[in-house]
């Protein structure tokens, strides 16, 4: 006996009808940064201890312009998600249960280099700038500016420290951060202002005394130049 299929293109029709186009699919607006890590830090209501688990694509996205400084040429975005799993929150009152969707110009979903030495990959405590949007945890932006504050220590190898004062500690902490005194030298100025906001100025100029007697010329300079020029500190930076 011969099947009559006559119907079958409307049914199939109708089932298309069910599944929302690619399309059709909402993204936020993504953001852009032209900050520097201090400037990002200001921006985030929320800055976490945590980690980033189970990524998979969102949806891809086809714009006629981001904003600059991305190149003109760029019109795709690829948008991922992930279960954000929180520590410690250091900054805001909480961390909502909720997934973190992001958006990058380069396919792939990944938070970090392909680079196993790189100093991202090598963070073992993360410290992620964030926002609330809608049903999602943000960055606070999409590119152009950090994600993540990364350091080389375990969070929880000092447990009795308040997340703020914790935070702040190892960022003024040289081997939490580069590999020698010359390297930290160098970011230094990238995380001074966002530790002494964590720590206030008593610990802060304290913590930053002991840097300038470390011994490295390069850090005693960074150290001694951020004492006089922005805490108005009288230190004996001069003697050798």
């Amino acid at each position: 006996m011969r099947l009559r299929l006559t119907r079958f293109p409307y049914v199939l029709g109708a089932l298309l009808c069910l599944v929302p186009s690619i399309a059709e699919q909402k993204f936020p607006q993504p953001r852009v940064s032209t900050r520097g890590l201090f400037g990002v830090w200001m921006a985030s209501p929320i800055v976490a201890i945590g980690e980033v688990t189970n990524i998979v694509f969102y949806g891809e996205q086809t714009v006629d312009r981001l904003p600059p400084p991305t190149m003109l040429d760029v019109h795709e975005l690829y948008w991922c998600v992930g279960d954000f799993h929180a520590t410690a929150v250091v900054k805001g009152e909480s961390v909502p249960t909720k997934k973190l969707l992001w958006a990058s110009t380069i396919p792939g979903c990944k938070l970090l280099p392909d680079n196993p030495n790189h100093v991202a990959n090598r963070s073992k405590t993360r410290a992620w700038l964030l926002r609330e949007e809608g049903e999602f945890l943000r960055p606070t932006f999409d590119y152009g500016a950090h994600r993540f504050l990364g350091v080389f220590t375990r969070w929880e190898d000092d447990p009795t420290l308040p997340p703020r004062q914790h935070l702040g500690s190892l960022l003024l902490t040289p081997s939490a951060n580069a590999d020698t005194l010359d390297n930290y030298a160098d970011y230094f100025w990238d995380v001074v202002d966002i530790a002494c906001e964590l720590l206030g100025r008593e610990e802060c100029v304290r913590r930053i005394r002991d840097l300038a007697a470390l011994g490295d010329p390069k850090l005693r300079e960074s150290a001694c130049g951020c004492l006089k020029g922005q805490w108005k500190e009288q230190y004996d930076c001069d003697s050798k």
